[in-house]
């Protein structure tokens, strides 16, 4: 409360903006947590806004949870909606779901053990591809994963630090806090980046200043370039449509199914394209029903699962993770 938003804090961005971003040709991105929707156009709003674009974090909000509980899919879309339609006609979206102070999404929100690919490419396709500028995190584009060393002395996160110190003079077993911290560390996306598979994953010669998830073995730069299948060929197949398509960049943004647990569904529409994007986030199957919009296969331009072929259907079974992208 003493550093997030607080009152007057408008007076020293105005003579920020005037007396330094204003005199040059610039972009500028703003780190606005405890920053509202209903606020976001006196802070990116394209004329009287103080940034061109603010990381807002209120999604990130909802990793705040048991290490045992899973995303509020319909939360979420509401969360996000609510930025999209905040800005709209008034600035333009940052659009991210890691930082340096977040543990992975694909551990967080996705599932890491059995459908670790599929997971970080439905994300991807989710966020991607709404209105704003999409930031990736590094090693993001490969999906990596949340690590979870033994010992409270791999850390160096000073708040989980301080947060083992407190829970075990309470007397809560070791493992049980620990079980916490490979949930929510910010440990987690602070890891070296996996190049390869060489030692300390290619990231240098020498030990580096923390561990390496184990999983780089298999999980790295040098082998998804080699894959085209992999998470990193389908980001650039997602900036690939960006480019293609103009709907990604000017249309606006139609949440669709907002109530669906399951299932993040919405349209990009221009006067000239349309672009529609089916994500399953959950590792159950999900049935898409919309009689308003029949889906068919020669529309599909995109997906992280191999479809079966469909023509103007209303109806169709995703599976665990499945992300689909149609433009018409």
């Amino acid at each position: 409360p003493y550093h997030m938003n607080v009152e007057g804090i408008m007076d020293f961005l105005r003579e920020l903006k005037k007396e330094t971003f204003s005199r040059y040709p610039i972009v500028t991105v703003g780190e606005a947590n405890g920053v509202t929707a209903d606020e976001a156009a006196d802070w990116a709003g394209g004329k009287s806004g103080i940034f061109d674009m603010i990381f807002q974090f209120e999604h990130l909000g909802l990793w705040d949870i048991d290490a045992d509980e899973r995303i509020d899919v319909a939360e979420l879309k509401r969360i996000l909606s609510k930025w999209q339609n905040s800005l709209e006609g008034v600035g333009w979206n940052a659009l991210f779901m890691e930082n340096h102070d977040q543990p992975r999404s694909v551990s967080a929100w996705g599932d890491d053990q059995t459908y670790v690919t599929e997971s970080a490419k439905a994300l991807a396709a989710m966020y991607f591809l709404m209105k704003g500028t999409p930031f990736i995190y590094q090693g993001q584009e490969i999906g990596m994963t949340n690590v979870a060393f033994p010992s409270i002395e791999d850390y160096d996160d000073v708040a989980m630090k301080r947060l083992y110190d407190i829970e075990t003079a309470k007397g809560v077993p070791h493992k049980e806090v620990m079980k916490v911290i490979w949930k929510k560390g910010r440990d987690n996306s602070r890891t070296p980046m996996q190049w390869n598979e060489s030692k300390y994953a290619g990231f240098s010669d020498a030990p580096p200043w923390i561990g390496i998830n184990d999983n780089y073995i298999w999980l790295n730069a040098k082998s998804q370039m080699q894959d085209k299948a992999s998470v990193y060929h389908f980001y650039k197949n997602l900036i690939a449509l960006r480019r293609k398509y103009d709907v990604f960049i000017y249309g606006l943004y139609d949440l669709l199914l907002p109530e669906d647990k399951q299932i993040f569904a919405y349209l990009r529409k221009s006067d000239r394209q349309t672009a529609f994007i089916l994500t399953n986030l959950t590792k159950t199957p999900a049935l898409y029903r919309h009689p308003a919009y029949p889906l068919s296969s020669d529309l599909l331009v995109l997906s992280n699962i191999e479809t079966t072929h469909h023509q103007h259907t209303t109806s169709i079974l995703l599976q665990p993770y499945e992300t689909r992208i149609y433009v018409w």
